[in-house]
């Protein structure tokens, strides 16, 4: 079936401001054309409809009956195409998930994992940032967070995907000489630039408060702290049960028995408003169950 014989479409845009604003000026000003522009688009539409939209005077114009009529149905128009509009905007816009999260949390659980979710959303392109601080949603471009911390920032939605716990993880052959907490004297110890409390909490929950190791390192990051552990450099407190997710994990032991102490969760968090979002959900609801299917395995140690 053929369409029925639309307005001219430039006409009909000046027609609908002039009457939405009640002046051609405003029209004009909206619209960024002269006032007489907006005069000749409405009288090429009164052509076409073959009656007169608006009375006009000196200082003002005025709707007549068939004007309002047709004013009415062409703003409920216009209304549609712009909900429309700003659907498909959206729609587009989110065919790209803007990522944040920590350098092992990205290599050791959720780069093994993305396969599965993009087999799911194959139209979706991720940008997956691994910067080693917070993200701030008021500043940058970030769509959802994946965090380690004790609770999550207020004003943002948050999902726990499983608790984490800090113990001692070493070489097996500097674990030959480091049996006790208090052996630890003669190790070096590991830190995380990030964590610099991690070792002293451990220390005094072990019942070795102010102990004072032989050495120090320090690595802004977890997978290179885990690659000098490996190395046989020192001893790194070890991040359970994310760390085991990581290959060189395999190279590591607990050098001794000592009860693990709470290093925080891992929260997946976003802004409300962004809840909605086809991708954020997509994305929250597949990293929360693919963490509810990790917690029946959270007790997994080196072999």
């Amino acid at each position: 079936m053929s369409r029925p014989a639309l307005p001219p479409l430039a006409a009909l845009r000046a027609f609908e401001a002039a009457a939405r604003l009640g002046s051609f000026r405003d029209a004009a000003a909206e619209l960024g054309v002269t006032p007489s522009a907006v005069s000749h688009q409405v009288r090429a539409l009164e052509t076409w409809l073959g009656a007169v939209a608006f009375t006009r005077s000196v200082r003002a114009v005025e709707l007549t009956p068939i004007g309002a009529a047709f004013a009415a149905e062409t703003s409920a128009a216009f209304a549609r195409l712009a909900e429309a509009g700003a659907r498909a905007r959206a729609a587009a816009q989110d065919t790209r998930l803007r990522i944040s999260a920590l350098p092992l949390f990205t290599t050791a659980w959720l780069t093994p994992r993305l396969e599965r979710f993009q087999a799911k959303h194959p139209d979706l392109a991720l940008e997956i940032d691994t910067a080693n601080r917070l993200a701030d949603f008021a500043r940058d471009d970030v769509d959802v967070a994946i965090r380690n911390v004790y609770a999550p920032t207020p004003g943002l939605v948050a999902r726990k995907l499983f608790d984490l716990t800090a113990t001692p993880l070493c070489a097996p052959e500097v674990a030959e000489m480091v049996r006790t907490p208090a052996d630890l004297a003669r190790a070096t110890l590991i830190h995380i630039s990030a964590r610099r409390a991690g070792w002293p909490e451990w220390l005094a929950h072990a019942g070795v408060p102010g102990l004072k190791p032989r050495g120090a390192l320090s690595f802004d990051t977890i997978p290179a702290a885990l690659e000098a552990a490996a190395q046989g450099r020192g001893v790194l407190l070890g991040l359970m049960p994310i760390v085991w997710e990581a290959p060189i994990a395999r190279r590591l032991v607990k050098p001794f028995a000592t009860p693990p102490i709470t290093a925080g969760s891992y929260f997946l968090v976003h802004r409300r408003e962004d809840g909605a979002r086809p991708a954020v959900r997509a994305f929250a609801d597949w990293v929360a169950a693919e963490a509810r299917a990790d917690r029946r395995r959270a007790s997994r140690g080196p072999t």
